[in-house]
């Protein structure tokens, strides 16, 4: 039962860190709460499941509408009196994963389904994903936040580089049992890794984690076919575990790499 008088923020929610601390997660069961002015020091993206509240932003009443996702630039001095009884997930991100020269606004509201899904993005933070895809997963929720217009960033819209992508594959493509993570990839071009992330996708139609795990799968096929032990070939491409690399490799190919190795020594041992 939601109780009459709100609680204050933060009571009773799960909190936890992610990505090096750098990305706190927020998870709170449906209550009415209220929160104190406050300004925020990070970026903010919220997702409330439950009906609209009012809240003060810099100074003016606004309205939270209901099952949307609130965004608040750093900098953004807000509060609220009582939420009513709604749940939410929030992150708050810090400057270290914004593109360069930061990003800037107040707080914007927008659909839920207008950017990555916040539910999944937090099931990744919480697995134990490689820092390549924990990351892109961030960078790509800030990039669709821009995108949106909910944020504003010089930094963000920089040349794509060609020649950037180019090399960022090369060395991918170099370093697929151990690939660096997108921070690392990004200076190791000389790009900013928002730029980067753009064009990789617009190069190569994928981000540098999904064409890291697409080369990985293309790779064991020949390894696979050479004979190798399913096992082995997982490990020594830098899956997290065999069951991990037979999901994906029967995803892509429509069998399971011991099917595969097993037909594919068939063929080669027809005289």
């Amino acid at each position: 039962m939601t109780s009459l008088n709100p609680s204050v923020a933060l009571n009773g929610c799960q909190i936890q860190r992610a990505l090096n601390a750098t990305v706190e997660i927020v998870e709170a069961s449906p209550q009415n709460r209220r929160f104190p002015d406050r300004i925020s020091e990070t970026l903010g993206v919220c997702l409330k499941s439950g009906a609209g509240h009012d809240v003060v932003v810099d100074g003016r009443p606004r309205r939270y509408p209901a099952d949307s996702i609130c965004v608040r630039a750093p900098g953004c001095v807000w509060s609220t009196e009582s939420t009513g009884p709604v749940a939410f997930l929030s992150l708050d991100i810090e400057a270290i994963w914004l593109p360069p020269g930061g990003v800037a606004g107040s707080m914007q509201f927008l659909p839920a389904n207008c950017v990555p899904d916040l539910r999944s993005l937090v099931r990744t933070l919480r697995s134990e994903a490689a820092p390549l895809e924990q990351q892109t997963a961030v960078a790509e929720l800030v990039a669709a936040l821009i995108t949106q217009g909910a944020l504003r960033s010089p930094g963000f819209c920089a040349d794509d580089g060609r020649n950037a992508t180019e090399r960022a594959r090369e060395l991918l493509l170099s370093r697929l049992p151990a690939p660096p993570t997108l921070e690392e990839l990004a200076n190791a071009v000389s790009a900013n890794r928002f730029v980067l992330l753009r064009g990789f996708r617009r190069s190569f139609g994928l981000t540098p984690h999904a064409f890291t795990l697409r080369a990985r799968i293309e790779r064991s096929r020949g390894l696979l076919a050479r004979g190798n032990d399913v096992a082995e070939v997982a490990h020594d491409l830098g899956f997290a575990d065999q069951s991990h690399f037979s999901r994906l490799f029967k995803r892509v190919y429509g069998v399971t790499p011991g099917r595969y190795r097993r037909q594919a020594h068939r063929i080669a041992a027809v005289p």
